[in-house]
């Protein structure tokens, strides 16, 4: 999921930091994702539907620059929002 895609999907798209974790350069995260459907995602045309998902990111910082990072988004939790899986 690139930003560029994401942004013109979701123009109003924020996050939610439920909580944050750091241990030596290591910094972690889990928050939750909110915003409108409003663009083209994946082949899917906008629904104007309010979505929301949750992801845990893990970053590496050095110098204060982040200069690793791994992250999981629940995708399969957006799709259904948008309809484009069975249960959705």
């Amino acid at each position: 999921m690139t930003t560029r895609c994401t942004r013109a999907a979701f123009p109003d798209l924020h996050a939610v930091i439920h909580w944050q974790a750091a241990e030596g350069n290591l910094v972690t995260t889990y928050k939750t994702y909110h915003g409108t459907h409003e663009g083209e995602f994946f082949g899917i045309a906008p629904t104007g539907k309010a979505i929301r998902f949750e992801t845990v990111d893990a970053m590496r910082v050095v110098d204060g620059r982040i200069t690793e990072h791994w992250g999981v988004a629940n995708l399969f939790s957006l799709m259904e929002q948008l309809g484009a899986t069975p249960g959705g």
